[in-house]
């Protein structure tokens, strides 16, 4: 399909090409159908005709024929029109007096199956059974149709011919077909009219919409109105389900951020105006210094990306979470290769998650780095549709957590061991981005007495084949 095509244009291109079609099939089938009742009238004009002379002939002796009365009524008495007749038989040949004395040049006919000599016709009757068509040409070059009847005057077989001028059938069914054409053509024009008049009208309601939407990207409206027409009114559903999602995500994401702000800027900030105040003979603060605008670079950096995450609106984006997970612990396994540990992965290699790729890996990558910081001996990761949330479960079995540190170790930059590398922002910033995408983290002990942390997501959507 091309882009930026108009839907209107589409429609009334296609509209006009089946109308031509249409008309065209028409034109055909009625010029058929009227060539047909045009040629069914000449000839049985001409079988009236052979009717009237083989009521007249009569045999005159020594194998002769004869006509008893006059024979040649109009259209049968003007020459050169086109219009004859002609008797042969055994010995002699009667003409019709618009021949002038010429006989008729009939052309070769096909062979004719054989029958049963032919009955004389009865005067009543209006077609003759056994007669042939034939077309040729005149003495002066006109071309003639022919009915050709083959029957008996008494006992003496005669062949009657009668013709009528081949214009006689073009002429009107020219004449039928141009006023057909012309006819044609003016409801071709009003049909497509009326499909102009059609698509624009059915095409409004679109076209209200669009400016339901422009208000809505505006400002000036919340919602697109939902009275609309039946087709379109599962759009505009879907629409405003998905500006009630974006609206929530964003404010889910506003209240994160103040939060975040709330309490992490305050002590960035009087930590950083402390040490940059110390004395010149007390321990180097460029160390320190430089840790804070780290840890603030990280929290804006992340911040930032959940934010866009979430105004995006985890339904349109798609993670799937197999690879990604067995990549992290692959090079989870590089980092802790001095110590004896074995991850065991449990997932489905279907499952997919409605999340931004790089915030699924900083979630997933902050747990298990943690399980792969405090297990002794292996890391076991499981993966399980829930409905429509997938679930995520990390287990080590390391020294585990109670209640108490389990709530403080999920509050930024809170750390239980100070003697273990990190800064304490891991954990809370996993649980943030899972909440921004309608998710949460969890924490609680695991049956092996160490740690079990469960993130939990929105599912996403099966891909479509391309």
């Amino acid at each position: 399909m091309v882009r930026g095509a108009s839907l209107s244009r589409r429609l009334l291109l296609g509209a006009a090409v089946f109308i031509a079609l249409a008309m065209i099939v028409a034109t055909v089938a009625i010029g058929f159908v009227l060539r047909h009742f045009v040629q069914s009238q000449i000839d049985q004009r001409l079988d009236t005709q052979i009717i009237f002379l083989s009521s007249v002939v009569r045999p005159a002796g020594d194998g002769r024929i004869a006509i008893s009365g006059a024979t040649d009524g109009p259209p049968f008495d003007r020459p050169d029109r086109g219009w004859y007749w002609q008797i042969n038989g055994p010995v002699n040949t009667l003409r019709s007096q618009a021949l002038a004395g010429a006989d008729l040049a009939l052309p070769a006919l096909p062979p004719k199956p054989p029958k049963p000599p032919p009955k004389p016709p009865r005067p009543e009757d209006v077609t003759l059974d056994g007669v042939r068509p034939a077309d040729g040409l005149a003495a002066n070059g006109m071309r003639l149709h022919f009915r050709i009847f083959e029957t008996l005057a008494g006992d003496i077989p005669i062949t009657i011919i009668a013709s009528a001028p081949r214009a006689a059938v073009l002429a009107p069914l020219r004449a039928a077909l141009t006023t057909l054409a012309i006819s044609l053509l003016i409801l071709g024009a009003a049909l497509v009219l009326a499909m102009i008049f059609q698509v624009r009208l059915g095409l409004r309601p679109l076209q209200r919409l669009r400016a339901s939407i422009a208000d809505v990207r505006s400002g000036n409206a919340a919602r697109v109105p939902e009275d609309q027409p039946r087709e379109v009114a599962p759009v505009v559903s879907e629409l405003n389900a998905l500006l009630a999602e974006n609206a929530a995500n964003l404010e889910r994401a506003r209240a994160h951020v103040a939060n975040l702000a709330h309490g992490l800027k305050t002590p960035l900030a009087t930590l950083s105006l402390a040490l940059s105040t110390r004395k010149r003979d007390a321990d180097d603060p460029r160390e320190a210094l430089e840790l804070v605008a780290l840890m603030e670079r990280r929290i804006r950096h992340h911040l930032g990306r959940a934010r866009m995450a979430a105004l995006s609106g985890p339904m349109r984006l798609r993670t799937v979470i197999a690879p990604r997970l067995s990549d992290i612990a692959e090079a989870m396994q590089k980092i802790h290769a001095g110590r004896p540990l074995s991850v065991t992965l449990q997932i489905d290699p279907d499952l997919a998650v409605a999340c931004e790729q790089q915030d699924f890996d900083e979630m997933a990558g902050n747990l298990i780095d943690n399980a792969f910081k405090w297990a002794r001996s292996r890391v076991v990761l499981r993966a399980m549709a829930a409905g429509p949330e997938i679930k995520l479960s990390i287990e080590d079995d390391g020294p585990g957590l109670t209640e108490a540190d389990i709530a403080k170790v999920l509050q930024p930059g809170a750390r239980l061991d100070e003697t273990t590398p990190g800064f304490g922002f891991g954990l809370p910033i996993a649980r943030e981005l899972a909440e921004l995408y309608g998710g949460s983290l969890s924490l609680m002990p695991a049956k092996s007495g160490g740690l079990a942390a469960t993130l939990t997501l929105p599912g996403a959507a099966a891909s479509r084949p391309a």
